[in-house]
């Protein structure tokens, strides 16, 4: 992952015009990075025999020009910048914190060595802003009223010796913002650690001096021990990974690239989709397609289809169509705390694979169980069919927190890995069963969604622990959704070879008749009496062999018991099933209780249109 980040960095800094050879252009910001700063307020000073004597405010327009010149860096934000600049908040702030502390400060830092002639310097501007700081104040406000109050406006010194400069052009400016930049990279936790002469990791070459907190992403952490070569000696964090200035400045460069380029949301989840071509010709091309589609270019307002996530913008789909010149690698974190934390990071997505995703995608979603779901509603696959049953706890959630789960699900997706069935049976029969405990709830929805996935998982053969068979249908179930008048066997047969695979054996099959019987008997309890008194005997969906026996009497009964037994045909059908699947069902319960609900959800498939209605 690091090689692909130095690589998207050195790009951006290519496409900037902002070369390695001086670190201090990659380091400087655009002080008007927002778009809403259009002055500067320049505090004039004059080079003299004595020092410097303050010479009133100069007011001009911004100039993108000049950001070299500017020598901007954000610092703390109660505290200075790295250079004596800063962004007008209220004039006397930042004046006083951004301007005059910095002065106070820089001379006294331990970590710069200055030769005698910049602690002058430095000293000399100091001692002339300080001692006409009221006058200054006082001027500063004077040009800052002068302003339309909707534009914003920098402060910074302008410096004539005798020509005019900022504080750009003079380098023991350049040189502290370098150092107080690089600081961060080899200072922490009250270490210092560095080494002189040593080979960078990231460019595999000897360099000048290597750092040991460069933390683009925060792989490893050197605050705990046992992450740190030799102990827990904290100086030494240059042996685990030691990255030049260069290349530290590289990575940074990449990474507010892909921040900003690349930056993508699925179900709570962020993510970053980072591209690492394998064709270094086709460069352009797939940074083109990352600008472009941030940017909304209109050639990417067509209709995309969604895999990730039904809501949220993804850029899967249009990577899909690339050909093999590159790979992608998605890293997922959180910011808890502000501090950034890696949860899953999945390498080497060929494009290929991604179109093998969305073809699939697209023939699950046209089978006409989940395409005609209802008249205005299809139900679509995307990863929201995993983080429906292994989902996240909220706060307000008491329930088991599945979202470790269902990141090591969308692993195994994307890197073609196989998933336990049996695992992912618990993970969906464990919400149909939360949702089933409350009558005002239907489980329809739900349950197709859990069948859509397994359908899913399976096309892609990526189902494991499974005894399935191969082809689907995607359109020999349409006769039963129009309501065609097939009797009852062929229509059964018709759902059971359109899903050969999950309905293998005459134990599922008995099974699932048995929750559409049980759902007609739903019907009719509540049709005739506003309640579904039945449905406790279905034991919060928590149904196993035995009890699955048990219940076709008791259902056959109830029916008997209304005048209402339609159903002599689908009985039969269920005994015959029952009498060949035999004894010792290999199923767990979590599997037998699934086909029993799906039976449920999916009973309008059987009902004849001259059947009498209930």
């Amino acid at each position: 992952m690091i090689e692909a980040v130095k690589e998207i960095g050195e790009y951006s800094l290519e496409k900037a015009g902002r070369r390695l050879e001086d670190p201090t252009d990659i380091v400087i910001e655009d002080p008007d990075s927002n778009g809403t700063y259009k002055h500067i307020l320049g505090i004039r000073v004059n080079k003299n025999e004595n020092g410097f004597g303050y010479a009133g405010i100069e007011l001009e327009e911004y100039s993108k020009s000049k950001i070299k010149q500017y020598l901007y860096r954000q610092g703390a934000s109660r505290g200075t910048d790295l250079t004596p600049i800063g962004r007008v908040t209220e004039i006397d702030k930042t004046f006083t914190n951004k301007i005059l502390l910095w002065f106070a400060n820089i001379t006294q830092e331990k970590q710069i060595v200055f030769e005698k002639n910049e602690i002058e310097f430095l000293n000399e501007i100091h001692n002339c802003i300080k001692s006409k700081k009221d006058t200054i104040l006082s001027d500063l406000k004077l040009k800052y009223n002068t302003i339309d109050k909707k534009d914003r406006s920098i402060i910074t010194l302008i410096i004539y010796s005798p020509d005019k400069k900022y504080i750009g052009d003079f380098q023991v400016f350049r040189r502290i913002l370098l150092e107080n930049t690089s600081n961060g990279y080899y200072q922490k936790y009250g270490k210092e650690s560095k080494s002189a002469n040593r080979v960078c990791s990231v460019r595999r070459k000897k360099s000048e001096e290597v750092f040991g907190f460069v933390g683009t992403y925060e792989f490893y952490t050197v605050d705990k021990p046992g992450f740190v070569s030799g102990g827990f000696d904290q100086s030494q964090a240059w042996k685990n990974y030691p990255v030049c200035l260069k290349c530290a400045l590289t990575l940074e460069e990449g990474r507010k690239y892909i921040h900003e380029m690349s930056n993508f949301r699925f179900y709570g989840f962020n993510y970053y989709v980072i591209p690492k071509l394998l064709n270094q010709n086709k460069k352009d091309e797939i940074f083109k397609i990352l600008k472009g589609f941030k940017e909304k270019d209109p050639k990417f307002e067509k209709k995309y289809i969604r895999l990730l996530d039904a809501n949220e913008e993804e850029i899967l789909n249009i990577l899909a169509e690339q050909d093999n010149f590159f790979n992608n690698n998605l890293l997922i974190y959180e910011i808890d705390n502000s501090a950034f934390r890696i949860l899953l990071y999945i390498e080497d997505i060929l494009p290929s694979r991604l179109r093998k995703l969305f073809q699939t995608k697209k023939k699950v979603d046209n089978i006409s169980i989940f395409s005609s779901y209802n008249e205005d509603k299809s139900i679509e696959f995307n990863f929201g069919n995993i983080y429906y049953f292994f989902s996240r706890r909220n706060k307000e959630n008491r329930e088991q927190d599945l979202g470790t789960y269902f990141l090591e699900i969308t692993n195994k997706i994307f890197t073609n890995k196989k998933i336990d069935y049996s695992f992912l049976m618990w993970g969906i029969i464990k919400k149909i069963r939360s949702d089933f405990q409350d009558e005002t709830k239907s489980t329809k929805y739900l349950t197709l969604k859990g069948f859509q996935l397994l359908i899913y998982l399976n096309e892609l053969e990526l189902l494991d622990n499974f005894n399935g068979g191969k082809n689907m249908n995607e359109k020999s179930i349409t006769n039963l959704l129009q309501g065609t008048n097939l009797q009852l066997e062929e229509k059964v047969n018709t759902l059971f070879k359109e899903f050969p695979d999950f309905f293998n054996e005459d134990s599922k099959k008995a099974i699932f008749l048995e929750g559409v019987l049980t759902q007609y008997l739903l019907n009719i309890q509540y049709n005739d009496r506003k309640a579904t008194p039945f449905r406790v005997k279905l034991k919060g969906l928590k149904l196993d062999e035995k009890h699955i026996k048990k219940l076709l009497p008791e259902i056959q009964n109830k029916l008997e018991e209304y005048g209402k037994n339609y159903y002599k045909n689908l009985e039969f059908l269920i005994g015959k099933y029952m009498v060949q699947s035999g004894e010792g069902w290999k199923m767990s319960n979590d599997e037998i209780s699934f086909y029993f609900v799906l039976g449920m959800n999916l009973s309008n498939l059987f009902k004849s249109t001259t059947e009498e209605t209930t």
